[in-house]
């Protein structure tokens, strides 16, 4: 009886069957769902809705370092800084958003480091 590639392996004559990892969420849907029940008192909307703002998201962070990794070969460097990164967002968004955007993250990496 010769061992296949299917059978699980053994370990001191018992099987050992292996565990599967739950699959995991990618992007961002727990995260919007926690912030607009705390910036709307406890409303939520459709998964539908979540999945747009997902992409959304998603879309936006591509552009962004795509822009910033840019920036960084253009300046021979290997590694991106925050500078790339405001760079970026400042060349992505429009002016009125970029501000209040690199505001709002320097006001986070605050919160975050204290």
């Amino acid at each position: 009886m010769g061992k296949t590639s299917e059978d699980p392996p053994v370990e001191n004559g018992i099987k050992k069957i292996k565990k599967r990892k739950p699959n995991e969420e990618k992007g961002y849907t727990t995260y919007i769902h926690k912030v607009l029940k705390k910036a709307t008192e406890g409303k939520t909307i459709s998964a539908r809705a979540v999945e747009v703002v997902n992409m959304l998201i998603g879309d936006l962070e591509t552009r962004l370092t795509d822009r910033a990794f840019e920036l960084a070969k253009f300046q021979k460097k290997s590694t991106l800084s925050a500078k790339h990164i405001q760079t970026a967002t400042k060349l992505v968004f429009p002016p009125e958003m970029s501000g209040t955007a690199i505001v709002g993250a320097g006001d986070a990496i605050n919160r975050f480091t204290s």
